[in-house]
């Protein structure tokens, strides 16, 4: 993995990037919980059904955007001391 300058990264790039890692490690810590207390995926796949999928998606958006956007933040302002 390559060092990256945080100073000279654009801010929207490390608010995507924290924002995507910190969704995917959400969403796969919900399904091994998930399938650890009902030994399966059913809970999932309802999710999806009768239009629940877009609570689900925005919310996830939702905590990913303010997630990136703090770390984004919080990391430029250490880089700069």
């Amino acid at each position: 993995m390559s060092n990256i300058d945080i100073r000279k990264e654009p801010f929207w790039r490390l608010t995507l990037r924290f924002g995507l890692i910190f969704i995917i490690v959400v969403i796969l810590i919900q399904l091994i919980w998930e399938f650890f207390s009902s030994g399966n995926l059913n809970a999932v796949s309802e999710s999806f059904n009768n239009g629940k999928w877009l609570p689900y998606t925005i919310s996830k958006v939702v905590l990913g955007i303010v997630y990136g956007v703090t770390m984004a933040f919080l990391m430029k302002r250490k880089a700069k001391k």
